[in-house]
């Protein structure tokens, strides 16, 4: 019989790598941000060219910033615009890293009430 560990996923694997988790957890935060703004963009009935002529850009910028990690590269005063003209708020503080497993539970169930 083949050991376990062999057919263990790559997923799995990678997960284990200190440096790979830390680059993974950053990278679904983003993720998670930019579903946000998509839904909000469906929930408006909005293509990326509305986004663009509201936030009085182009829509190449739009379809950049809105693409798989997108954006890690925008400004921060850009995705703050990007979420006012969705409707959306953003809030930008930072929380001590041994008290981000408390306070992003209680952030989550609140913007998801």
């Amino acid at each position: 019989m083949k050991n376990k560990e062999t057919h263990r996923g790559l997923l799995a694997r990678n997960r284990e790598d200190p440096a790979y988790r830390k680059r993974h957890e950053e990278s679904y935060e983003l993720l998670k941000l930019e579903v946000q703004m998509l839904r909000a963009l469906e929930r408006k009935h909005w293509s990326y060219a509305d986004l663009a002529r509201a936030m009085r850009t182009q829509k190449s910028a739009v379809s950049r910033d809105l693409k798989g990690g997108g954006l890690r590269t925008a400004s921060l005063a850009r995705v703050a615009r990007m979420a006012e003209v969705l409707g959306l708020r953003l809030f930008s503080f930072c929380v001590p890293a041994d008290k981000a497993g408390r306070v992003l539970p209680v952030l989550r169930r609140m913007a998801a009430a």
